[in-house]
């Protein structure tokens, strides 16, 4: 499986090493991990690292899928909930919204907004919808 850096990435690694990868490197997986041409071990697939800085590209298209899973599930964005006053990433309606329309996207076993695996996976049409119903800005 193919990924491809949409954030730089400049973290200590899993060979040990601090490694400064940049936008657009292209990295390819052995076994559980993503792994630099080099060969150095860079993070686990399905770590945070790797959702927060690399995405598939087996079709060509991590750069895209990048953009949008970032602005979705990292970007700072902040909503007033009218049930307790606190500021959280989703709206009390877009929570609910996600829940009723997204849940495929989301960890079922948990009370919080997390996205599961197939939300870093999904096609960039996909995403786009649901940066879209979300009001989300995303730069191309």
């Amino acid at each position: 499986m193919r990924f491809v850096t949409h954030h730089r990435y400049k973290e200590l690694a899993l060979c040990g090493e601090q490694l400064n990868i940049p936008y657009g490197t292209e990295l390819e997986t052995e076994g559980e991990s993503l792994v630099t041409a080099e060969g150095k071990a860079v993070c686990y697939t399905t770590s945070e690292n790797a959702k927060k800085h690399f995405a598939q590209n087996d079709d060509g298209r991590g750069l895209e899928r990048g953009t949008l899973t970032w602005a979705i599930a990292y970007s700072q964005r902040q909503k007033k909930s009218k049930a307790d006053g606190a500021f959280y990433r989703f709206s009390d309606e877009e929570r609910e919204m996600l829940w009723r329309r997204w849940r495929h996207f989301l960890r079922e076993d948990l009370d919080v907004i997390i996205f599961n695996e197939a939300f870093f996976a999904a096609a960039p049409e996909e995403l786009q919808k649901l940066a879209d119903a979300l009001k989300i800005k995303v730069r191309r």
